[in-house]
């Protein structure tokens, strides 16, 4: 193994071999979001489109259309995950007070 730092302009083959990371493209709210795992949780995709909640009894609403898999829309509740394609999963989240 030799000690020989790379030249100007060369790369090691530990930084060659490195995957580029993985971004997801999703909309929440109309907003494109870029998103690092193809695994989203429904406090993640909360948290993304309020980041500070309106006030402290505020329940949400996710519903979401182009996800991946056997379920491509549908309702997504407290505690559930989806997991997105590439490009094109849209999110709407609706902030509602507590009944």
């Amino acid at each position: 193994m030799s000690n020989t730092v790379p030249k100007a302009g060369e790369h090691s083959r530990a930084e060659s071999s490195k995957k580029p990371e993985k971004f997801y493209e999703i909309a929440v709210n109309g907003e494109l979001e870029e998103v690092q795992d193809d695994h989203l949780t429904f406090e993640e995709v909360v948290s993304i489109a309020y980041p500070v909640s309106p006030g402290p009894d505020t329940v949400y609403t996710v519903t979401f259309r182009g996800a991946k898999g056997r379920h491509h829309e549908g309702e997504l509740a407290a505690g559930e995950s989806v997991t997105v394609k590439k490009k094109g999963a849209a999110f709407d989240v609706t902030p509602t007070g507590k009944s």
